[in-house]
């Protein structure tokens, strides 16, 4: 059997930035299929996998991609502390959670613990907006009675209790071209349209539930050239869909009346990428987390975040379905690091889950 640590460092070495997962999916696959476990693929190329118990049937979530920045990932391990040289993310985010499913498993089978029914799913593209796990085949996951997510920074004992729901909102202004020194008059800015769209609204932190922001302003053209195209990309999120709604409604007047005001137009793309969730105090999922950090004296935290994970994909399809914290820091950096102790912390804690 693989120690902890050389399982993590066999995952960093697998490049598996969103939509490359096929080699280290085929790892999985191998390692799980050797540990008794059957195994199957959806079109997007999720991994699925089962192990038969008794009792429940509890998923344990993890995603196989990381961000391009883990690409060529070469860990250092100093100090108890496993980063990389520098270069790169490490992309513990999130292979330090697959790690630790998959020592759980050998310790499962090479002991002979008791345990619940697993399913195991390790999705795609969650780095994209959780693209894979909003593909998964439903009946491939039937049956499960909660389930646990693995991948949040912070140390090993945080449940995430409440996740927001994400809108997109694309505007394309479109204004008219015209010499910018000869005739400027007679033109109409998409720049200037977006300028004011932007200078209009409510940003950033809205109020402890809801943000909003401008990700990105592509407007390309010539500078002696009035700019007649300008394209915005937004988001805004919340733990409340009122208070979403009520900030994506503020922000769509402002772009409509940015256009108005100039006598150009404006086209409004709007998507709602995932939902909210919300676990009450007494949900089963968050009694059996608690009971697993009090048997391992874990430092118990409940928390509400503003990031999303598969955990909203898989609450809103009916799989009550809890974050849990794998112990890494500045993800998606150069500076991504995890302690040997975290990670330990982590694998002893999908142990207690996985046999409770």
């Amino acid at each position: 059997m693989q120690t902890l640590v050389d399982s993590f460092l066999s995952l960093v070495s697998f490049d598996s930035p969103s939509f490359e997962e096929d080699r280290l999916a085929l790892y999985l696959e191998q390692k799980l299929l050797s540990l008794g476990l059957s195994t199957q693929y959806d079109e997007a190329g999720n991994l699925y996998a089962y192990l038969p118990g008794s009792g429940p049937t509890v998923l344990l979530n993890a995603h196989m991609d990381t961000v391009e920045l883990a690409r060529g990932a070469k860990p250092v391990v100093e100090h108890g502390i496993i980063k990389t040289d520098g270069s790169t993310a490490l992309g513990a985010d999130d292979k330090a959670a697959l790690a630790a499913i998959l020592s759980v498993l050998e310790t499962i089978k090479e002991k002979r613990l008791d345990h619940p029914n697993l399913v195991v799913l390790f999705t795609t593209a969650e780095e994209q907006g959780l693209l894979g796990a909003k593909k998964v085949e439903k009946s491939f996951l039937s049956g499960i009675d909660y389930g646990f997510t693995f991948d949040a920074s912070q140390d090993v004992g945080l449940a995430i209790t409440s996740a927001p729901s994400y809108d997109r909102i694309e505007a394309i202004f479109t204004g008219k071209g015209a010499h910018a020194g000869f005739k400027p008059e007679t033109g109409i800015s998409a720049i200037q349209m977006g300028c004011d769209a932007v200078s209009a609204m409510h940003l950033l932190r809205i109020d402890t539930e809801t943000t909003a922001n401008i990700g990105s302003f592509i407007a390309e053209g010539a500078k002696n050239i009035v700019c007649d195209k300008a394209t915005l990309v937004f988001e805004a999120r919340s733990l409340s869909n009122e208070k979403l709604e009520k900030q994506v409604s503020s922000m769509k007047e402002a772009l409509h009346a940015s256009a108005g005001k100039h006598g150009g137009t404006v086209q409004i793309i709007h998507d709602r990428l995932y939902d909210a969730y919300h676990h009450e105090s007494d949900a089963l999922v968050l009694k059996i987390f608690r009971k697993a950090c009090d048997t391992l004296s874990l430092p118990l935290r409940e928390e509400p975040t503003l990031g999303g994970s598969d955990a909203n994909i898989l609450n809103a399809l009916g799989i009550p379905t809890l974050v849990c914290s794998i112990g890494y820091e500045e993800a998606h950096t150069k500076g991504e690091y995890i302690s040997i102790d975290q990670l330990t912390k982590l694998y002893l804690l999908t142990m207690e889950l996985a046999t409770l």
